[in-house]
């Protein structure tokens, strides 16, 4: 599940392919486990040109992050 922070962060990625937002959320690195992980219960934002999603890893509950460029 997703939260919108931004209705631009919305716009750009429903632009993005499913199968490509599904990997990108699959493959986030978790510093706690330090691993690769899932990303689960996101929100996502615009920085500047940058796409941010925050969200939490699915193995231990940590904040981790991907940007989009």
């Amino acid at each position: 599940m997703s939260q919108v922070t931004s209705l631009e962060a919305e716009k750009i990625w429903r632009t993005i392919p499913k199968a490509t937002q599904d990997s990108i959320l699959k493959s986030v690195w978790c510093s706690h486990c330090r691993t690769s992980t899932t990303m689960i219960d996101y929100s996502m934002e615009m920085i500047k040109s940058s796409l941010i999603l925050t969200g939490k890893c699915q193995s231990c509950d940590q904040v981790v992050r991907r940007v989009i460029d």
